[in-house]
């Protein structure tokens, strides 16, 4: 692959990325039009990579492509969270029992300094933060290309945000059950701990499901869940 092409593919996720956070954060809501020119000079780069980006997102899910309007922010049902959640439980589960397997002492090393960061996050917005790198961390311990490629490209893992929004769990207790994971890996008990990381996600996406069957999909931000006082 040309420089070039590695540098377009790079600006084309950071893009991507950067479109992903502005959902999760609340700035673009459900229904709302992403405007390809006005986000190119927002982050002065061509609209090429930004055509791009929104095409991949599209592809996921998030963003919908209307004939002669444009593309908007998906408004979510309550299937989609469970199909989206399902997906992401079972190929975290296979990630985390291949991880327990074959897990190192500096990775396990990285996840407890990781963890120590997590206990004492002051926000959840810097707590969701730790909790993407920290799945990502499995994963990579995995040491599965193919599953690698299939975890960045579906990028399940940018819901998390809008999974802390809605669960009925404080910080300290999320914390817990991410060292319990910790905990199994260290002992490579691949079975068990393939078990708890499906439930641990699929948990999250029945929290979410309900939300969105409750308000028909209503907008949701991290600031709902530091309004619900679970700090």
């Amino acid at each position: 692959m040309a420089r070039n092409d590695i540098a377009k593919g790079t600006l084309r996720k950071e893009i991507r990325t950067y479109i992903q956070e502005q959902i999760a954060s609340g700035r673009f809501k459900a229904g709302d039009r992403i405007v390809e020119t006005q986000l190119a000079k927002e982050l002065n780069v061509s609209q090429a990579p930004v055509r791009e980006a929104i095409l991949e997102l599209a592809a996921m899910g998030l963003l919908e492509e209307r004939p002669y309007s444009g593309s908007f922010v998906r408004q979510l049902t309550a299937a989609d969270i469970e199909d989206i959640y399902n997906t992401r439980a079972f190929i975290d589960e296979y990630a985390a029992r291949q991880a327990a397997k074959r897990i190192t002492e500096e990775r396990l090393a990285e996840m407890e300094a990781l963890l120590h960061r997590m206990d004492a996050a002051k926000d959840i917005h810097e707590f969701v933060e730790m909790d993407i790198i920290f799945h990502g961390l499995v994963v990579d311990a995995a040491g599965s290309p193919a599953l690698k490629r299939m975890w960045d490209g579906l990028r399940l893992v940018e819901w998390t945000g809008l999974s802390a929004a809605v669960t009925q769990n404080s910080l300290s207790e999320l914390a817990k059950q991410h060292w319990e994971i910790y905990r199994m890996l260290k002992k490579h008990a691949d079975h068990t701990v393939g078990a708890y990381m499906f439930l641990h996600i699929k948990n999250f996406g029945d929290e979410l499901k309900r939300y969105f069957a409750k308000t028909g999909g209503a907008p949701l931000t991290l600031d709902d869940f530091e309004e619900r006082s679970l700090l």
